[in-house]
């Protein structure tokens, strides 16, 4: 099997685990796939997983904070309020979540 359908193989894998609420492998394979990877996953990759996990029965932290790390939080937002897709309320929910200072920069990158 040549890298690149391994490392997609582990993408999937990755949803599997979150969707199974296993979000310790999903984020170990999304992690080595943002660091090492050739299938890098992109914003709304990244909240696909996010979801999965959510599905899962616990929307995982580390990785909504890794998405907010990457800047990929507002660029989801913005998606969204273009209408390429919908967001999950706990997704709103999670940046509601953050401290009001970095909840004003994600909204101001909106």
């Amino acid at each position: 099997m040549t890298k690149f359908l391994e490392q997609f193989d582990m993408f999937m894998r990755a949803h599997e685990a979150f969707r199974a609420g296993r979000n310790a492998e999903g984020l170990s394979a999304t992690l080595f796939l943002l660091g090492n990877g050739i299938v890098r996953p992109n914003a709304r990759e990244l909240y696909e997983l996010w979801e999965s996990s959510v599905y899962g029965g616990c929307g995982s932290e580390e990785l909504f904070l890794t998405m907010l790390d990457l800047g990929m939080v507002p660029q989801i937002l913005r998606e969204a309020k273009a209408g390429s897709f919908y967001v999950l309320t706990e997704f709103v929910d999670a940046v509601g979540r953050l401290d009001k200072d970095t909840q004003y920069e994600v909204l101001k990158a909106v």
